[in-house]
């Protein structure tokens, strides 16, 4: 069992939550540069962030990125016209935000524990951690249910279609509502099982030390910033 969880504390051991929040603001500004290769150096450095996270959730999002990109071209190449010009603007504006895209995948996909013990660390109220903590895991929570309701849909022979959109809204939401219940009463009981409320010193089992990665990545963010502001 110790061998697991130092196995669980290793893949862990990836960029400080604060450090994700931080090149999350940082990337807001980057992405909307007018220099392609500042574009294209901080979308490759999301893309390596979420592959210390994930190597599949990168690959699936890389793989969507390039359909995305794809798409953005050929539509670049037909006639012009306000139906093709609104789906291309979509299709960049998706290009644009893909890497706080994946930033905040990152984000989502981090321990719940590691967030509210940086949150602690900037000695924020215990009601805005939580309730930040528990927004971002509530995001992962959802996917997870509506992945559940597909089996689940498929299983029973039902099958959603946009031709049907009240049908399949009612499929999808009604047993939502009702796993999101049970999610949020499961969240209460893990909140109070923790001791959120115990008002004494807390600890953490991570090791929540700023790493010379997220002084690299804190770093490279800031001089990329400086960069574009520099260039506009």
């Amino acid at each position: 069992m110790s061998r697991s969880f130092s196995r669980r504390k290793d893949q862990e051991g990836y960029l400080h939550p604060l450090t994700l929040f931080a090149l999350t603001i940082l990337f807001t500004f980057l992405v909307f540069t007018r220099n392609p290769w500042l574009y294209g150096i901080t979308c490759a450095a999301s893309f390596l962030i979420l592959l210390s996270r994930s190597a599949r959730t990168c690959i699936k999002n890389l793989v969507f990125y390039a359909g995305i990109f794809g798409v953005a071209v050929l539509l670049a190449h037909i006639s012009s016209g306000f139906t093709t010009g609104a789906f291309l603007g979509l299709a960049i504006l998706i290009l644009q935000l893909f890497p706080i895209m994946n930033i905040g995948r990152a984000l989502v996909m981090t321990s719940s524990t590691k967030i509210f013990t940086a949150m602690h660390q900037l000695h924020l109220p215990i009601s805005l951690s939580v309730g930040l903590v528990t927004a971002l895991r509530f995001l992962d929570e959802i996917l997870l249910r509506l992945k559940e309701i597909k089996a689940g849909m498929k299983i029973r022979g039902f099958h959603a279609s946009l031709l049907h959109p009240v049908r399949t809204f009612e499929l999808y939401f009604v047993p939502l509502v009702y796993k999101c219940l049970h999610v949020s009463e499961t969240l209460v009981s893990s909140i109070i099982a923790k001791g959120i409320e115990y008002e004494g010193e807390k600890t953490s089992y991570y090791d929540m030390r700023f790493k010379f990665a997220d002084g690299i990545s804190l770093f490279a963010g800031v001089a990329l910033l400086g960069v574009a502001l520099w260039t506009s």
